[in-house]
């Protein structure tokens, strides 16, 4: 369990750090991430390089603020707020993301819940 939950906390100190390398460096090289669930999964390195690029240059600023991480075996679901920044505005969203992490310690499969109508202004 310190295992998965070390893992799950290092992908998300990576991302908030703009790290692409070090974000990339969590995942199993044939990773599929479903993000958000229903839409065509990232697969492998380079889709995750891809979506990661993309999610990027939407914004100014992208944040994680985890707020916990439930670990049953060598599967994890974070439960955290995303934190979005375009200029002076930004926006909120509530997130649930799980993860599967394999014998090497990488991330092999996530899925990520979100709702953007849900979704709120920074700042509320």
């Amino acid at each position: 369990p310190e295992q998965v939950k070390a893992v799950a906390e290092a992908y998300v100190a990576a991302s908030n750090a703009n790290d692409k390398h070090t974000v990339l460096a969590q995942f199993a090289p044939d990773v599929v991430w479903f993000d958000p669930v229903g839409e065509p999964p990232h697969v492998g390195h380079e889709g995750v390089g891809e979506f990661y690029d993309q999610t990027r240059a939407l914004a100014d600023k992208v944040e994680m603020k985890l707020k916990d991480v439930i670990v049953c075996g060598a599967e994890a679901a974070m439960i955290l707020e995303i934190h979005v920044s375009f200029g002076d505005s930004g926006m909120v969203m509530d997130c649930v993301e799980t993860l599967e992490v394999n014998d090497d310690g990488k991330i092999s499969g996530m899925k990520a819940y979100w709702d953007m109508s849900r979704s709120r202004p920074r700042g509320e």
